[in-house]
């Protein structure tokens, strides 16, 4: 289900590639490894790729040999953007670790903003690779379609327990309206959440938590403190800004468990 898988490598980091191999080992896939060290990213000009010294690419080879028998390392040449389009045309998922950097986007940040239909699995530091309980973050688009589709293929995989979160944008009528009122509103918008979810799945029963509150803060906060191992989200095209705001670049950058974006 994952198809053709790349790795993103920068440095040597046996947690990292623990995770992804222990990840991997369901699927039975041979990843195909790219070195691309994240301090050189400064913008989109042609020399964001040195090729790496010999003795550099060794010492890589090596480190990814105590977690792969099987695995191609390579170091791309040109420019970001024609590296967006070879990745984008060679590989179905990417593994990546996420690592905030200040004055600039991380790896993960420009993959997802730069590709279309582009799987990454964003690994975050410190986490296991168990996966027992996973958050589908939904908003009852065609995007949570894919999101139910590939936890339910991922269930093949491994044994996990998901559910459905959706927040309600409903704290800004806290102050407008009296607590009658505001008690209605609330009955109201879960109304439409109900109806909006059996629009989109029918009778299907599949487990919805909905969380009063911003998709942004408060459903950071509401997953960052359960014991989740994994979040689904779905993502918008090419093209999304970052000024105007995207729940999945914001869940990629705040969650402390990994992330996967469809």
């Amino acid at each position: 289900m994952l198809g053709r898988v790349a790795v993103h490598i920068s440095e040597e980091d046996a947690d990292y590639l623990g995770y992804v191999k222990q990840v991997l080992v369901h699927f039975k896939a041979t990843p195909s490894f790219i070195f691309l060290p994240e301090e050189g990213f400064l913008g989109e000009i042609t020399s964001l790729f040195t090729t790496s010294s010999e003795e550099r690419r060794r010492a890589l080879r090596n480190h990814i040999s105590e977690f792969f028998e099987d695995f191609t390392l390579y170091t791309p040449e040109g420019s970001w953007g024609e590296f967006l389009e070879e990745v984008q045309g060679e590989y179905d998922t990417v593994f990546v670790k996420y690592r905030r950097l200040l004055f600039r986007k991380s790896i993960p940040e420009k993959l997802l903003t730069g590709t279309e239909g582009l799987r990454l699995w964003v690994y975050k530091e410190g986490s296991k690779a168990q996966v027992k309980s996973v958050c589908l973050p939904v908003d009852f688009s065609e995007r949570s379609i894919r999101q139910l589709e590939f936890a339910r293929a991922l269930r093949e995989h491994f044994n996990f327990n998901f559910r459905l979160l959706y927040a309600m944008k409903v704290e800004r009528f806290r102050d407008k309206l009296s607590n009658k009122e505001y008690s209605k509103h609330l009955e109201d918008r879960k109304e439409e959440v109900r109806h909006m979810y059996a629009d989109l799945f029918g009778d299907e029963v599949v487990e919805l938590q909905v969380i009063e509150g911003d998709p942004y803060r408060d459903m950071v906060k509401f997953i960052n403190s359960s014991e989740c191992d994994l979040v689904i989200v779905g993502r918008r095209g090419r093209g999304m800004r970052e000024s105007i705001g995207s729940v999945s670049l914001h869940l990629l950058r705040s969650l402390k468990c990994p992330v996967v974006v469809l």
